[in-house]
């Protein structure tokens, strides 16, 4: 009976500020994991979850997915998280964007764009890697700390830098 009042007011305080907001939740790794279960558009349980992480609705996460602490999600559109995901702490993830207007033009002038992001599975992110709108992340990538990924990033490589550039292949084992 407490379950399900806690999960009834969760979704009703949920309704009431509205689906725009990100979420920022306290307390053990359960709870988060159980929190995210219940606010995100899908998220296979389990999953890890660290501190100072604020979750929009509509993340996808994939089993054994781990988001790194301080983690941030910006812009309107979805972000999908493959199983076995491995994240370093403070992760930046924008799905919002704005042309830039030609010479003369206004900023305010043009409409915002925004473009999904993609991680598919046993991706290693490493800290403080900022992933732009539009990118996909292909399977078993693994993406150097610092690094700005603005183009879609190959199965089974190594990537860094800013633009994130390929430095090798993965070695099969």
């Amino acid at each position: 009976m407490k379950n399900r009042l806690m999960v009834w007011g969760v979704r009703c305080f949920y309704k009431l500020i509205g689906q725009r907001l990100h979420w920022r939740i306290p307390g053990s790794l359960r709870l988060r994991a159980w929190c995210a279960h219940k606010i995100c558009a899908d998220v296979e349980l389990p999953v890890i979850i660290l501190a100072g992480v604020c979750l929009p609705p509509s993340l996808r996460m994939g089993q054994h997915a781990g988001i790194g602490e301080g983690a941030r999600f910006l812009g309107p559109g979805a972000v999908s998280l493959g199983a076995h995901l491995s994240m370093g702490p403070e992760c930046l993830f924008i799905t919002g964007d704005h042309p830039v207007p030609k010479a003369g033009g206004k900023f305010r002038d043009h409409t915002p764009v925004h473009a999904d992001i993609v991680v598919e599975e046993d991706v290693f992110l490493g800290a403080r890697v900022t992933i732009l709108p539009g990118v996909t992340i292909g399977r078993g990538a693994a993406v150097g700390a610092g690094s700005v990924v603005t183009k879609d990033v190959p199965a089974e490589v190594v990537v860094a830098g800013n633009p994130a550039r390929m430095i090798r292949a993965r070695e099969r084992a």
